[in-house]
């Protein structure tokens, strides 16, 4: 298997675990930040967890290996958490969806102008028109964007782009790891300003299905898989979540889907599929090429001619 089509498949699987995301949160009735508290805690404690198993005594080494590529990864993957409960208390969901489906464009730039590494052209065809789709899909919803939650929500767009940038610069790197410190990053900062660890009644298994679950499975599948991916097509990946989390939302809660929610979820899903079926056919070749390459070629004498 090849590493796109690798990449592709972790995160594609890793995207389809975070689809139930909002589902769990609309269960969840505590604040918001109480909610990316017990997020974060979880998310590090399961992942370290995981990290123990699969790494035993070498975790030690593994950590050390980060190094500042490392360090730099943790501060994007925590302080993202904080700027994205930040800007949920500060404007509409809506809102700060629809600004983080820019971080396809962010992640472009900062590939093609920091990583000097080119983009490839269906990833640029297929970003506007996911874009779109995902405008649509909220269109109903958005309120004005002149709040500061949206421009918290704008800094955590760019903060997630620079990660998937930075985890795909540093492949060699295992960065699960850093996944893990970002969550201990945001728990603790979180509980320095203040935050209640108190949740309310019901919320105890929600919260931990997502925590202990659903989360680090998808942020480990995610990580993996941005090792392998470019980072515009990794950010590209994430729309699809974006997309499908509030339909499936609404089919569990009993709630009345929105025409625009409908085709907007389409666009996107059918701008992702084509996206990735692009590089799979050019990745094949046709079985006569293929016999043809088996065959040797000829000597050519050039004393022997027709003539």
């Amino acid at each position: 298997m090849s590493e796109h089509r690798k990449g592709l498949l972790l995160t594609t699987l890793g995207v389809c675990l975070l689809i139930p995301d909002a589902t769990f949160v609309r269960l969840i009735d505590a604040p918001s930040l109480t909610n990316a508290l017990w997020r974060s805690g979880l998310l590090a404690v399961s992942l370290t967890l995981f990290l123990i198993l699969k790494y035993r005594f070498r975790l030690f080494v593994v950590l050390k290996q980060l190094g500042r590529w490392g360090a730099t990864s943790s501060f994007f993957s925590g302080i993202g958490t904080i700027l994205f409960v930040g800007a949920i208390d500060r404007t509409s969901v809506a809102n700060v969806l629809l600004i983080l489906a820019l971080s396809p464009i962010w992640a472009a730039v900062l590939t093609r102008f920091v990583t000097r590494v080119p983009v490839r052209t269906h990833t640029l065809l297929a970003v506007p028109f996911a874009f779109l789709g995902v405008s649509i899909a909220l269109s109903g919803s958005v309120e004005k964007l002149n709040s500061v939650g949206n421009l918290l929500a704008l800094f955590c767009s760019f903060a997630m782009a620079s990660n998937l940038t930075l985890i795909r610069a540093n492949k060699r790197i295992d960065m699960v790891p850093a996944v893990a410190l970002g969550g201990v990053l945001g728990f603790v900062t979180l509980s320095l300003v203040g935050t209640s660890s108190k949740l309310l009644p019901g919320d105890l298994t929600p919260t931990l299905i997502l925590g202990v679950l659903i989360l680090p499975s998808a942020m480990a599948l995610l990580t993996m898989g941005g090792r392998y991916l470019p980072s515009p097509e990794t950010a590209l990946l994430l729309l699809g979540e974006t997309a499908l989390s509030p339909i499936l939302a609404a089919i569990v809660l009993k709630e009345s889907i929105p025409l625009q929610t409908l085709v907007g979820g389409s666009i996107v899903i059918l701008t992702l599929f084509l996206h990735a079926c692009i590089p799979l056919r050019s990745s094949r070749s046709s079985p006569l090429e293929k016999t043809l390459e088996t065959i040797p070629a000829l000597p050519v004498n050039p004393n022997n001619s027709d003539s």
